[in-house]
Formats: C-alpha cells, structure tokens, sequence
C-alpha cells in the first residue's frame, strides 16, 4: 500500500512536506499572474493598433476623406459620441454648420446636410427608399417593432395604410369632441391653480390625457390630478436611455454585449409598461365602442394579412408618447418665445381675442384654422425649437447624388433640423422670433428665407401621420388658453428655456407662467 507524505493538520486540511508550506501553489500563482499580464498587454496593443489603423484609414483612405469637418470627428466617433451622451448635439452641430457651411461631415461614417434640396435626395426621391438604421432602440417584450422603429419598408407600408385611417381628416373631424373635452378641461384646471403654474407640466398633462382617449377609449387622469403618470415619464426616460444605447453602436462588438446586459436588467420594468399598455388596449377592444378614436378606425379598416395584435399593441405604446410630448414642447415654446417678444404676444391676443368672445363653444377647430397670425407663431415655434432637433438618419446602400454632391454608399446621411432652420444660408436672421416671416403680406427681405428647407414633420412615407392633428390640437389648446387668461413669465425662470438636452427628444426645462384670469 502507498502512502502519501504529510500531516493532517487542525483543519484538517493535507499539508505538504515538500518544501515550505504553500510554495508550489504561489509559484503557479506567479506564472499564470506572469501569463495574465502578457495577455492583457497583447489585447490593449491589439485594441490601440486597431483604434490607430482606424483612424489613419478614417483621416486619410476613407470614401469620406475630403468632405469638410472637424479632423477629430472624421477620424474617430468619439466626438459625435461624447455630444451624443452629453445631450448637446445640437449646438455643436449647428457650429460645425456654421464653420464648413451647408455639408459637414461629423461622424467616420456620416454626413449632415442642411439644403433645402437634400429633403427630396434623402427621403423622397430614392427608390427604393434608403434604409432607416434602427439603432438604440430597446425591444418589446414580444420583439415586434413599432411603426415607427420598423426597419422594414413593406411592412411600415402596410401598417400605416391601416393607420392612416386614425389621422383622416374625417376622422379628424368626428374626434373633435374629445379635443374640446380635455382643452375645456385644461381651462378649468388653469382656473383653479393660482396665479402662477409651471405651464409646461400643463401643456403635458392636457396633450398626455387626449392622445391617452384617443388611443385607449380612457385619459391618463393627468389634468385631474395635476400629475404626471408614471408611464409617460417611464416613455420619456426610454427614450432618453434609447440615444445613449446608441453610444454603444459605435464601438462593436461593445454594443451587443451591452444590449443584451441592459435588456436583461430592464426586462422586468419593459414588460410592465408592455402589460400595462396591451390590458388598455384589452378593455378597448371589449367594449366594442363605436366612438370615433384611433382604435376604431384601426379595427375597422384591420384587413387580413394587415396588422398583427403586437403590431397595435407596440405601435400604440409609441403613438401616445409621440402624440403628446411633442405638441407639449411646442405649446410650452410658443407660450415663451411670445412672451419674450411682447408684440408678437399683442398681436397674437388681438387675433385670437377678436375672433372669438369668451364662450369656449364658438372655439372649433375649423375656426382657428384661420387664424394666419397663430399659424405663424406656431410655425417659427417650430423653426426656432424643433421637436426632432436632430436628423433621423439614412443609410446610403448604393451611389447617389444629394445637393448636388456625390455621396458613396456605406455612409449615413441626415438633416439636423435645428441646423438648418437656424442657418444664415436658409434664413434672414435666423436666430430672432419673427413670426411675421411667415405671413403673405411679409417683409420682402424674407423672400431670401430658403422655406423649402422647413420640415418640421419630415418628409416622404416616414413623414409624421399625426400632423393634421398635431396642429389642430395645438391651435386649439393656445387659442383657448390666450383667449382666457393673461400670461406673463414668473421671475422663478432663470435659466434660458430653450437651452435644453436633447436625447432624440428635447429635455423640457420647466416654464413658470403667472396666470391672470381675464375678466
């Protein structure tokens, strides 16, 4: 029988009698901390060699190469990157504009322009249309893409047919009683409030709760109780963390593995908005209601093969934030921009003041479609604080012509709309609240202001579907405000409104608004 050299020790543990306790073991521990070492300096030089041979190819041999742009942004992404997760790329893009005029390049691999031509190069003319990249963006439970998120252009086709039904001018007209419920609301609300209101928390709460009646058959309950729900902040904050995920798109294979970390650590709170969305869509549904909301005119016109149960229900979750967040934002950015410049606030209280009395049933939709001044005010709102400040991006897959410039294919390309609606190539004093520019009987020397370039909903089969609302909602909701109530901004603001963060949507800085009941 053999037997092993050694003693058990207290423990109970076998000691070696070879050599001094513990040697054998701490010298492997040496080698492979030696080995260690040696493989994680071989990785870091692989990495730097890898990042440096990028950008020398990036600078020097890219199909990019001689479009002007910072020497830095050509090279590497970190530039875009850094502005990207800081929220500002607006200005800086609006600043690289400024320096290398109408076409910069500002990413390894992407283009800006700001002509009023590259609107139908982009998104209008190609045929087929250039890829939209989805990138950032955080999966449904079920992995369907909403409308807006579908990459695929047949299906987006087919599911805005269906839609598009929901945003008819007809049906526009039979959802007008819903408008006139919440804006009514909102008046009473004001009423009760005192003489000074965060109007911006105002203008969510009103647009959250009429998108919420026109999708689910139900509000939000927000101008009741004065609050934000909890899912429209939740949305906003998906949306937030959607731009920053695309900060990990740039460094492959980074980005996949930090999806599926982030998607595995969300996966419990995406459900939960996922259920609470799809069991108010249940409800709906059951209750077979013929009232004229979006609902309605979505399962009416639902033809086999058309869209699916999750495609309503991912494509509902996202038509609330962006039915409401967006005229919100251009509500609240009318209200200061008039307020910081006092005639064009007597002028817009004139117009809308001698139009109507204080009885709100004469304010219809129809009606304040007419109002030429309001129209303009809304429409410099939107020049001066875009609500898609920055370009929704195409993938170029083949060679094409965009402004007059050939642009290879394998880049991005895109119109930062804060960039160009704020350009001196596109605007006579581009960065002054002039709604007047707008009028038919306008200064003559804004006949120069390049207006095709004045997209606000974008343009092409991607183009907003709730625009016609977007602006009856909106004309409604200011009209009434301005036809009751006397405004003037609060001393509580001390930053600058529009200097906002922009994370795919701005950042809503509050507004503080005394609020003087009219008499």
């Amino acid at each position: 029988m053999l037997h092993q050299q050694g003693s058990i020790s207290e423990s109970g543990v076998l000691r070696s009698t070879v050599g001094f306790d513990g040697a054998v073991p701490a010298a492997k521990m040496a080698v492979a901390f030696g080995w260690l070492q040696w493989i994680l300096i071989i990785v870091f030089g692989a990495v730097c060699v890898k990042f440096l041979l990028a950008m020398i190819y990036n600078f020097y041999f890219h199909p990019l190469r001689n479009f002007p742009g910072p020497k830095l942004a050509a090279a590497t992404p970190f530039p875009f990157v850094w502005h990207l997760a800081n929220g500002r790329p607006v200005p800086w893009i609006k600043a690289l504009h400024a320096k290398y005029g109408a076409v910069v390049r500002i990413h390894p691999d992407e283009l800006s322009f700001i002509g009023s031509s590259a609107w139908k190069d982009i998104y209008i003319t190609p045929r087929p249309q250039f890829p939209k990249p989805i990138v950032g963006a955080v999966q449904t439970p079920t992995g369907v893409p909403s409308i807006i998120l579908q990459p695929d252009p047949e299906i987006h086709h087919r599911q805005r047919k269906i839609i598009g039904h929901a945003f008819s001018r007809r049906a526009l007209q039979e959802q007008e009683y819903i408008l006139q419920k919440w804006t009514d609301l909102l008046i009473t609300r004001l009423h009760d409030q005192g003489s000074e209101v965060n109007i911006c928390d105002w203008y969510s709460f009103v647009t959250f709760d009429i998108i919420g009646d026109l999708c689910f058959g139900e509000s939000f309950c927000c101008l009741e109780t004065g609050k934000s729900h909890e899912w429209l902040t939740a949305n906003f904050n998906g949306v937030k963390f959607a731009q920053l995920l695309t900060i990990f798109d740039h460094f492959a294979p980074l980005g996949a593995f930090v999806k599926w970390a982030i998607k595995f650590a969300l996966a419990g709170k995406v459900e939960e908005m996922y259920i609470f969305s799809r069991e108010k869509i249940d409800r709906r549904i059951a209750s077979k209601s013929e009232r004229s909301d979006f609902m309605k005119y979505i399962l009416e016109n639902n033809y086999p093969g058309g869209m699916t149960r999750e495609e309503i229900d991912a494509t509902i979750a996202l038509l609330i934030l962006a039915g409401s967040e967006t005229s919100a934002l251009t509500l609240t950015g009318a209200t200061y921009f008039a307020l910081n410049n006092p005639l064009v606030m007597q002028r817009l209280q004139r117009e809308i003041r001698e139009a109507f009395t204080k009885k709100l049933s004469k304010v219809t939709v129809s009606a304040v479609s007419e109002l030429p001044y309001l129209h303009a005010v809304i429409q410099e709102t939107l020049r001066m604080h875009p609500t898609a400040a920055v370009s929704g991006p195409r993938q170029v897959d083949r060679p094409t012509e965009i402004c007059g410039i050939e642009v290879p294919p394998g880049v991005r390309v895109g119109i930062p709309q804060s960039a160009a609606f704020h350009s001196s190539l596109n605007f006579i004093e581009p960065d002054t609240f002039i709604p007047e520019r707008w009028l038919d009987d306008a200064d003559p020397k804004f006949a120069r202001d390049d207006k095709e370039v004045f997209e606000p909903f974008l343009v092409g089969p991607r183009n907003c579907i709730g625009m016609p609302l977007a602006w009856a909602e909106m004309k409604l909701i200011l009209t009434k405000v301005l036809l009751n109530f006397d405004l003037e901004l609060s001393e509580k603001n001390v930053e600058d409104w529009a200097d906002d963060k922009v994370y795919l949507l701005a950042q809503k800085n509050p507004l503080y608004v005394k609020v003087k009941p009219r008499m």
